[in-house]
Formats: C-alpha cells, sequence, structure tokens
C-alpha cells in the first residue's frame, strides 16, 4: 500500500473533529478568561471573604424558619399545581410542534443522505429544493430557542396579559427550538447502514423514517424528551418573573418584599415538585423502554410453555405508560381551564380564556407596541453610511469610526494597533453589542466545563450498573454490609444531582451573590452546579443503557477499572453532544442571569427595553439569536451532534 493510501487510512480511523473541537475548547477557555474580569476578591483576600461569608450565614439564616401557616401552604399547594399545569401543557405543545419541524430539520429523513456523498455539497442549502426545506427549518428551530423563554413571556403578556398560559406557550415556543433541534440531530445521529435494508425494499422519505430511523433513536429521543419536561418545570418557575404566573410569580414577589421565610417555603415545594416530577420520569422512562440488562424470557432455561408460546403479545408496560402520560396531558388543560381556585375568594379560574384572544384581531394589534423591535438600530452613520447629514455630524463630533487612521492593516502585528483599533470599534453601537455577548459567552464556557468534569466525576457513584448490579459482570460476590454502603453511596449521588438540577438557575445565583456579589463568579458558578445534575442524570443513563455483555471481555477486573477502560470509551461521544448541547442551553441561562446582576447582553437588553428603546433593544436580540445559531452550526460541522453511534 503506498503511503499516501496508509495516510488516508489513518486520516479515516482517526477523525480530526474530536481534536478540532478540544483545541477550540482550549481556546475557548483561554477566551473566557482574558475578555472577561473575573474578581476572585471574595476568596483571595481575608475581608471581603469574611464580610461575603456573613453575609451568606445572614442569608440562608433567613431560610431556616419557611413559613409553615395553613394559609400559605394551601397557596403555596395551589400554586405549584399552577406551575405544573404550565409546565406539562407548554411541554406537551412543543413535543406536537417539534416533530414535523425536527423531520424538516434532519438531513437524514428531509434530504436523505445517502444520494449526496460529497461532504462539501452537502452542507449547500440550494443543491435542491429539500436541502433548501431543511435549512428553513433549522433557521426556524433556531430562532424559537435562541430567543429566551422570558423574552417570548414579555411578547406573550403584551398579547394575551399575565398568567400561567403566557407561561405555558413561552416555554412552548422555546422548547420547540429545543427540541426539534435535538430530535433531527438524533436522527441524523443514526448510522445509514443500520436503515439501508428498509431504502433497499423501496422505502421512501417517510417510510425509511417510521421504520428505520425513528426506532433507532427512540430511546434517546425518549431521554430528552424527560429531561427537557423537568427543565420546563423549573423554568415555568423564573417565567413567573415577568408574567408566567405559578411558584415563580409568588417567589419574586415575596422577594421583593424580603419575605425570606414566605420564599423559603416557596422554594422547598419547587424541590419537592422537581424531585416528583423526576422520579416519575424514572418510571415513565423504565415502562417505555426495556432494560438491555433484563431477558424477556426470564429466567428458566429450556423451551417456553405452550401456554406462553400461544400469546406474543407486547407487554402492557408501554400502553399503560403512554396512558398516564395523555392522563397527565388531560389534567393539565382541565386545570388550566376549570381546576385551579386561583380567583378571588378561592374560586375557579379559566386561565386558557386568554387563547381566544390569539385568534382575534385583538391579540395581534397589541403586538405592534413591539415593532420597534424589528427594526434593530445599527448606527451606521458611525461608519460613514445611511444618512449623509447623520455620518457627517458624527464625524464632526469625532465619533465616527476611523478605524486605519493611526495603525493599518500591516501594523497587525503591533499591540498598540489592536489597542486603537478596538478604541475605534467602540464608537460603533454595533461593536459594542458584539463585545456584551463576551459575558454570556465566558460564564457559560467556564460553567460547562466545571459542570461536566464534576458530572462526569459523579457519573460513577450515580450509575446504577456500577453500583447494585456490578456483579453481573466483575464476578465479584461482595458482602452485604458493601451492598447497603454502595446503595448509599447511590442514593447520596442521586441526592446531589436532583437537588443541582432542581433548583432554578436562578436561585442559585442568588446564593452565590450573597457570597460573592453581583458579577461573573456569581453567574458561573450558579450554570456550573446546575449543569453537574443536569449532565449527571443524561450521561449516567448513557452508561446505565449499555448493555452488561459489552463489559464482558474485562471480566474479573475492578468496578472502577472497567469503568474507565469500557464505559466511558462508549459513551464519550454522546456526553460530548449532551456537553456542547448543555452549553448552548447555558449561554442563553447566562443571558437570562444578566437581569439580577451577572451583566452582559441579559442587562444591556433588559435595561433599553425597560426605557422605552427598543430599537436598541432589538439589537441586542439579533445578537443572541446570532449566538445560538453560530454555536449551533459549529457544532453541526464539527459533528458534535452524534449521539447513539
Amino acid at each position: 500500500m503506498s503511503h499516501a493510501a496508509l495516510a488516508q487510512a489513518a486520516a479515516e480511523r482517526r477523525p480530526l473533529a474530536p481534536f478540532v473541537a478540544l483545541l477550540a475548547l482550549l481556546l475557548a477557555l483561554a477566551a473566557a478568561f482574558s475578555a472577561a474580569d473575573w474578581d476572585l476578591a471574595a476568596l483571595t483576600e481575608a475581608e471581603r471573604r469574611a464580610a461575603a461569608g456573613a453575609r451568606m450565614a445572614a442569608w440562608l439564616a433567613s431560610f431556616a424558619s419557611p413559613d409553615l401557616s395553613r394559609d400559605f401552604l394551601a397557596q403555596a399547594w395551589e400554586l405549584t399545581l399552577q406551575t405544573l399545569a404550565a409546565a406539562i401543557l407548554g411541554t406537551a405543545l412543543a413535543v406536537v410542534l417539534a416533530w414535523p419541524l425536527a423531520m424538516g430539520s434532519s438531513r437524514a429523513v428531509c434530504v436523505g443522505e445517502e444520494r449526496c456523498r460529497r461532504r462539501g455539497w452537502r452542507h449547500f442549502p440550494l443543491r435542491s429544493p429539500a436541502a433548501l426545506l431543511c435549512a428553513a427549518c433549522r433557521l426556524v428551530q433556531d430562532i424559537l430557542r435562541a430567543v429566551p423563554d422570558f423574552v417570548w413571556a414579555i411578547i406573550l403578556v403584551a398579547m394575551i396579559g399575565l398568567g400561567p398560559l403566557t407561561g405555558a406557550l413561552a416555554l412552548a415556543l422555546n422548547i420547540t427550538g429545543i427540541l426539534a433541534k435535538v430530535y433531527s440531530e438524533l436522527w441524523d445521529s443514526v448510522d445509514e447502514a443500520r436503515y439501508a435494508q428498509v431504502r433497499s425494499l423501496g422505502g421512501g422519505r417517510i417510510a425509511t423514517f417510521l421504520y428505520g430511523i425513528r426506532p433507532l433513536a427512540a430511546r434517546n429521543v425518549l431521554s430528552f424528551t424527560l429531561m427537557r419536561a423537568e427543565c420546563a418545570i423549573r423554568n415555568a418557575a423564573v417565567i413567573g418573573a415577568v408574567g408566567g404566573g405559578g411558584l415563580g410569580s409568588e417567589i419574586w414577589y415575596q422577594i421583593r418584599f424580603g419575605a425570606w421565610d414566605k420564599v423559603s417555603t416557596l422554594i422547598l415545594f419547587t424541590l419537592l415538585l422537581t424531585l416528583t416530577a423526576d422520579l416519575v420520569s424514572n418510571l415513565i422512562r423504565r415502562q417505555l423502554r426495556g432494560d438491555p440488562n433484563r431477558s424477556r424470557a426470564g429466567a428458566t432455561p429450556g423451551p417456553a410453555p405452550a401456554s406462553v408460546r400461544g400469546h406474543d403479545a407486547p407487554p402492557l408496560g408501554p400502553w399503560l405508560a403512554t396512558a398516564l402520560v395523555a392522563l397527565v396531558v388531560a389534567w393539565s388543560v382541565w386545570f388550566m381551564g376549570w381546576g385551579n381556585q386561583a380567583g378571588p375568594d378561592r374560586t375557579a379560574r379559566n386561565h386558557l380564556a386568554p387563547a381566544a384572544e390569539l385568534l382575534s384581531g385583538q391579540a395581534w394589534e397589541n403586538l405592534r407596541f413591539f415593532e420597534r423591535l424589528l427594526a434593530p438600530e445599527l448606527d451606521l452613520a458611525a461608519l460613514g453610511l445611511g444618512d449623509a447629514t447623520q455620518a457627517a455630524r458624527r464625524a464632526a463630533e469625532g465619533k465616527a469610526v476611523a478605524l486605519f487612521a493611526e495603525h493599518g492593516p500591516v501594523d497587525a502585528w503591533r499591540p498598540s494597533a489592536w489597542s486603537a483599533w478596538r478604541a475605534e470599534l467602540q464608537k460603533w453601537f454595533v461593536w459594542r453589542v458584539v463585545e456584551s455577548a463576551a459575558i454570556p459567552l465566558a460564564i457559560a464556557v467556564v460553567g460547562t466545563v466545571l459542570g461536566a468534569a464534576a458530572a462526569a466525576a459523579l457519573t460513577y457513584p450515580h450509575s446504577s450498573s456500577f453500583q447494585l448490579q456490578a456483579a453481573r459482570f466483575t464476578g465479584e460476590t461482595p458482602p452485604w454490609w458493601r451492598l447497603v454502603a454502595r446503595s448509599l453511596q447511590l442514593s447520596a449521588a442521586r441526592a446531589v444531582a436532583v437537588v443541582s438540577r432542581g433548583v432554578p438557575e436562578v436561585m442559585w445565583a442568588f446564593l452565590f451573590i450573597a457570597f460573592f456579589g453581583p458579577g461573573l463568579i456569581a453567574g458561573t458558578l450558579a450554570i456550573a452546579v446546575h449543569t453537574l445534575g443536569v449532565l449527571t442524570r443524561v450521561f449516567c443513563e448513557a452508561v446505565d443503557n449499555l448493555p452488561h455483555r459489552r463489559f464482558e471481555p474485562v471480566c474479573g477486573a475492578s468496578r472502577l477499572a472497567t469503568y474507565g477502560a469500557v464505559a466511558v470509551p462508549l459513551v464519550w461521544r454522546d456526553w460530548m453532544t449532551y456537553a456542547f448541547f448543555q452549553f448552548e442551553s447555558n449561554v442563553r441561562t447566562a443571558v437570562v442571569l444578566g437581569l439580577i446582576g451577572v451583566g452582559g447582553l441579559g442587562f444591556y437588553f433588559s435595561f433599553n427595553f425597560e426605557w422605552f428603546r427598543f430599537e436598541r433593544a432589538g439589537t441586542y436580540l439579533i445578537m443572541i439569536v446570532l449566538l445560538t445559531v453560530v454555536i449551533d452550526r459549529g457544532s453541526r460541522l464539527l459533528k458534535l451532534s452524534q449521539v447513539g453511534r
């Protein structure tokens, strides 16, 4: 074999995308620490550390005595049900809307990857009508998920007013974009060879999807859907701050009055709701899919009895779980419309009534208030473009950009040139908008790396395969006391993960702000802790979904050795996809955290919006969307969305 052929074979065995992704991660970390101001004085200076500790102790002490009065407990229970109903309704609507959008966004479903072998040509949207449709669907899903749910809630409040329906619809719009992205990437990640038989039998695109692609990705699709349902419950609490109703509305109301005893009660109800949702989702997941490490035939060897052979009907578990999901969705609709007691004198209030306004002209007339958001300020006069009079005035005032007035392009090697260029570009409003994106990006990069590293470490004690079922592949026979210790370790790890993801990022941010003060550190740690809980869940599912027979080649090795040598290499690609997806979510969360003092895009958008500078707010909103689009296209080009291969 020639040297060129050997080099080509080596390149095929060792794809460059993971190494490029690792290099991009290192560069992103370096840029995050250099582009933002990380104030660690609360840790490095003794005086500030003592003051920060006293603030946090006082903040935590205020939660030591929650309000457990009967009336407030009844109110908190009613708000909990309202939050749950809004989250379920929003998720159900998102699933219905996400499926057709994901089918259009999936290149394997909409276009057909096997028909286009030239890699560069596969990313060209104008090569066919199907490819153009795929690109358009991806743009729609980018916009839906890039606009934070609190922005959707603000717009919907102007259309249909305050209430849990506003929160449900805002969640539905944002989650539709998220689920459509994940579904399409999961379907695109299925190896073409695994459903080639369906194509060879004459199946079209829809038949190939229904009988080939969809069943192969169903497990991961279900896992992500359940995870987003849990996230919707937490997000419903945050949306309440801008008119979404439920627990969040009351939490923000009590925070403004400093009623920390009531806030602690409401947060406790939020935690209980999240824990219950976690347990129920685990039950549904076990019912809708079989355990790969459990035989359906039973433990008795030999042929099955005739009474069993004649009854090969599918198990009732999936049907019962599906019926349970349908019942829960029906309950949420009923409660939202007629079952809640949120009205005066504990009377029922129909929160579905504003939905009729969406079909009327009045709701869309109200939306004209936001027309200026669609006309963003580009400040072309600073570049000498647009209106000649304004451009001349800006130049006369010295506020126009003269990029190469002092240093030309050949001076790019001089640090002073870069400083001068940056000073000139800061005269342009759009450039200041771009620079404000550095804060949420820095927070998301560092927070995701910290959270993913902690989740990888917590996955081992969190895994039931390696804590409770390890005897099936290690050959060990542990004593009862060791099994008890492992069970306690498993319970502790799962408790840490549930609490980490159960408390919304905003609540974690308040806790860390009490210690570090407003800024990047508080926002980064809030995202890192929440990411720890979210990623531990999906990391552990990826490990526990592995059949135990995959561990047989290392039978006799220790649990930790088997985990590190076999399990991690088998699931690292899925872990990478989950981490990059969570990073994109963390970017949006970092934008939202700007509302409470972290800074960056979220702060400037909110500031300009509240002061009716809608054109400037629209420019910041476009920057938020562009962040998501760039991150999404980069992950697709680097093939970081390869789940399940």
